[in-house]
């Protein structure tokens, strides 16, 4: 088996913003755009979340090495989920998961795992990079006999973007595959980027800025539980929603609330119904292209219990329930578009 730096194949990366292999930079924001955000914003810009390596290959067998700056506990995501990369076969809805990448202990920023491929030649493979930790270099091992291919393109045009918070960005899923935005994007069969920054994405005018040079094809805010407060959230909710429509006229923007309706009612309700008003505000003037999720709705009626890992994030069901409700409106969306 031979081992390449994925950077010296055909295979394409997606949902990252700067590249420079030689020194192992692989950012979601460039360096000119991260220094117009906030400092938390630019760090977290810095992990690789909602990234993914796509190719092809006519090897009957896979390796995965990856290479990270650091590996530490989080006390609510497994190492599959806060450093490990996971991987696909195939595209849209036949996507099928192959396995998983991870070290077993905190200790090791260096580890690998190999896989039988067991598929055609010309299938997608996709490999998901880690949330919560920066990206050093990654190999791709393939049979010594065996080629990487350029994969073919996603079958609908254009990018997702998602903004938003810790749960947008992928936690607490148990495996980067796992988080809702992946799930949705890989349904679809879509190219998207991953602007959820734990903790930190709060409505920041610069931060629409850089979303609305993006020139994506639906964006999803999803940042209302990064608001520190509801008089916070309703001072940038409208703004941040206004500055998007100035530079994108008739770009599709869907507006979600906090999915963890029940831990405090009252204040979910607050915060609810300032989403609820900056969409409604919108459509009142003519806007056919502004959309509402009730957070209340992402976790449905029953097993909301089991869908928290702690009082915020979403575990693995947490994040599959809440791509099965959002899934469908970016769906009507694009078959809209497309006059289906």
């Amino acid at each position: 088996m031979k081992f390449l730096n994925f950077t010296d194949t055909p295979a394409i990366l997606y949902g990252i913003g700067k590249v420079d292999p030689e020194k192992g930079i692989f950012h979601r924001l460039p360096d000119e755009v991260s220094a117009l955000v906030s400092g938390d914003v630019r760090g977290r810009s810095k992990t690789p979340a909602g990234g993914r390596i796509r190719f092809s290959t006519n090897s009957k067998n896979i390796s995965v090495r990856v290479q990270t700056y650091s590996n530490t506990p989080d006390e609510n995501i497994p190492l599959t989920g806060s450093v490990g990369v996971d991987i696909y076969i195939g595209s849209g809805v036949e996507c099928r998961y192959l396995g998983n990448v991870a070290p077993s202990t905190y200790d090791v920023t260096e580890f690998e795992a190999s896989y039988d491929l067991n598929c055609g030649e010309h299938e997608v493979v996709t490999i998901n990079l880690p949330r919560n930790h920066n990206l050093k270099a990654l190999y791709l091992g393939v049979d010594d006999d065996a080629e990487i291919f350029s994969p073919k393109n996603y079958s609908l045009d254009g990018r997702i973007c998602y903004y938003g918070s810790s749960i947008t960005e992928g936690g607490c899923a148990s495996r980067p595959g796992n988080a809702y935005a992946s799930i949705v994007s890989r349904r679809l069969d879509i190219d998207y980027v991953n602007y959820g920054f734990s903790g930190s994405a709060r409505g920041e005018i610069p931060m629409a800025d850089i979303i609305s040079d993006g020139n994506f094809r639906i964006i999803v805010m999803d940042y209302d539980y990064n608001a520190p407060s509801v008089e916070h959230l309703r001072n940038t909710h409208a703004p941040f929603f206004k500055r998007l429509r100035e530079k994108n006229p008739s770009t599709p923007i869907v507006m979600i609330s906090r999915p963890n309706f029940e831990i405090n009612v009252p204040e979910s309700i607050e915060r609810r119904d300032i989403i609820l008003s900056t969409y409604a505000s919108a459509v009142a003037q003519g806007d056919k292209n502004a959309y509402f999720i009730d957070g209340e709705t992402l976790f449905g009626e029953r097993g909301r219990e089991c869908c928290l890992v702690d009082v915020v994030h979403p575990g693995d069901l947490g994040h599959m329930k809440m791509a099965d409700r959002i899934y469908p409106v970016l769906k009507r969306i694009i078959d809209k578009e497309n006059n289906i």
